[in-house]
């Protein structure tokens, strides 16, 4: 079987599974779920800052939150920020985030932690 059908099938296969499963009960909060996922090609990278291929940014984006994200009409949505301020000149932006935001181990998200990336993005050899 070629790529393209293997992608295509499993791709079926996955909306089918989704929509049987919106269709069954709630179980709780208390129940363990796992979401197995697939891709086409090898994962080079989880690493935002050093991603340059398309897979890597497709796993990045489907694990991963950031300050906003694409909604409806492919507008940003908030998500981890409450408030966006743009200095008069367009060349300061100031994002309050939203508190409460943890990370997966259960520490506080702040904004040393997205001033860290974005040095670290820019100028990888300073971090």
């Amino acid at each position: 079987m070629n790529k393209g059908k293997t992608l295509m099938t499993g791709a079926v296969i996955f909306m089918c599974g989704s929509m049987l499963a919106a269709c069954g009960k709630s179980q709780g909060a208390s129940v363990k779920q796992n979401l197995n996922w697939m891709t086409s090609a090898k994962i080079i990278t989880m690493d935002p800052s050093k991603a340059t291929d398309t897979t890597s940014f497709q796993q990045i984006e489907n694990t991963t939150e950031g300050l906003y994200q694409l909604g409806k009409d492919s507008k940003p949505v908030k998500v981890l920020v409450k408030k966006t301020t743009v200095s008069k000149d367009g060349l300061t932006w100031t994002f309050d985030l939203k508190k409460g935001t943890k990370w997966s181990n259960g520490e506080t998200v702040t904004a040393k932690d997205f001033v860290y990336s974005w040095k670290r993005t820019v100028n990888p050899q300073d971090s």
